[in-house]
């Protein structure tokens, strides 16, 4: 739905479509951007007569506040916490590597360490999330392996945001590290194809739900529900998904939380056939697609755990400096942690970290973020600024 506004009526959260009258004196603009800064003079001149805006892609910023959602608070702090994180992440890539390698080659599946090693990353997860979220930022394994450990700890920390605790919040990571398993049964040809896949390379993907499903289903050590998100993550709310076409409360809470986070993780991954977009591009296009295909409290709270500025998103502060975010801020989203990196003139700065919610008279007490851009554009590895 598009409606025209006054600069002065833009808010955060509001996607502009143009600005302008498209006249000789007020020419149409485009810009195609959400904006994500009270300062909304870096986007559209305050002097423009007409703004236009797209209001089914605008997010609320006002209703992502987490005043109904759950804030578990770190038990630990981010410095402790990163090298276990790291460790049980590096552990969990390696485990998706031989179970893919194994079904891959036929031989028989070994999940013995799989369920300890996902109550492990719970109890990581309840230690300090931020610190999970860090490390799986880091992508120095193959893609395929990589985002099965990704999925699984983004599903654990969803579940967390909607009351999944003990056993359930394991068995969702259980499913989110074996939901592509079906995958090892594509051939390699076609998983790791640059271009666009054919009709009939597209029926051979869309049969690896139903590939992991049968190598799980009769397995005593895979609990009913997780084998039941292999099958169904790529399911759709709205009855367009594959392979069944199921929609609504067909499709299991298990199965739609991962669902969100798989194509969440797959969005601000660089593949071989897939530019990654920034983190805050790519929740907002999940937000766009609430109640079309994804579980609206899903979504919403996928937004809340990551933040508007998710971990590793890399912004421009209001002074000019450049960053990345260390660290969310759920009591206030748009004020995160950011290491600072490069000064207005991209040069390197001190990597000290600023806490945007601190309010002070100090200019640098003062800042907030002006603008999400994409680090790929910038030739910048924001990893190199996490670890």
């Amino acid at each position: 739905m598009l409606k025209s506004l006054k600069p002065s009526e833009l808010r955060p959260g509001m996607f502009v479509v143009s600005y302008g009258a498209g006249t000789f004196d007020d020419p149409l603009v485009s810009v195609g951007r959400l904006i994500l800064s009270r300062d909304v003079a870096r986007y559209v001149p305050v002097e423009t007569d007409t703004v236009l805006v797209d209001l089914s892609r605008s997010v609320d910023v006002a209703e992502l506040a987490p005043e109904e959602c759950p804030v578990p608070q770190p038990l630990t702090c981010l410095r402790d916490e990163l090298p276990v994180a790291a460790r049980l992440y590096g552990r969990t890539v390696a485990l998706a590597r031989s179970l893919m390698e194994a079904v891959r080659a036929g031989r028989p599946l070994d999940l013995f360490q799989a369920a300890p090693l996902m109550e492990e990353m719970a109890e990581s997860l309840a230690r300090n999330e931020t610190a999970a979220i860090t490390v799986r930022l880091r992508r120095l394994d193959e893609y395929t392996f990589a985002h099965c450990a990704n999925v699984a700890v983004l599903a654990m920390l969803l579940g967390r945001f909607l009351g999944f605790s003990g056993e359930d919040l394991s068995q969702l990571g259980l499913a989110g590290l074996l939901h592509d398993l079906g995958k090892a049964r594509v051939p390699e040809s076609i998983l790791n194809k640059p271009g666009r896949l054919s009709d009939a390379e597209m029926e051979i993907m869309r049969r690896h739900p139903l590939e992991g499903y049968l190598v799980l289903k009769d397995r005593a050590d895979v609990p009913p529900e997780v084998a039941r998100v292999v099958l169904e993550h790529h399911e759709r709310t709205d009855g367009g998904g594959y392979p069944y076409r199921l929609a609504g409360q067909d499709i299991s809470l298990h199965s739609q939380v991962v669902g969100v986070v798989d194509v969440y993780d797959a969005l601000v991954s660089e593949t071989v056939y897939r530019h990654a977009v920034p983190p805050a591009m790519a929740l907002s296009q999940l937000y766009n697609l609430r109640n079309k295909g994804f579980c609206t409290k899903c979504v919403d709270m996928l937004v809340k755990a990551l933040g508007i500025y998710p971990v590793g998103s890399f912004v421009r502060l209001s002074n000019g400096d450049y960053g990345v975010v260390a660290e969310g801020n759920p009591e206030q989203p748009l004020h995160p942690k950011v290491r600072l990196i490069f000064d207005a003139r991209m040069r390197p700065k001190r990597a000290v970290v600023l806490d945007l919610a601190r309010r002070g008279p100090d200019p640098d007490q003062a800042l907030s973020v002006q603008e999400c851009l994409n680090p790929a554009q910038y030739k910048i590895d924001v990893s190199r600024f996490l670890l």
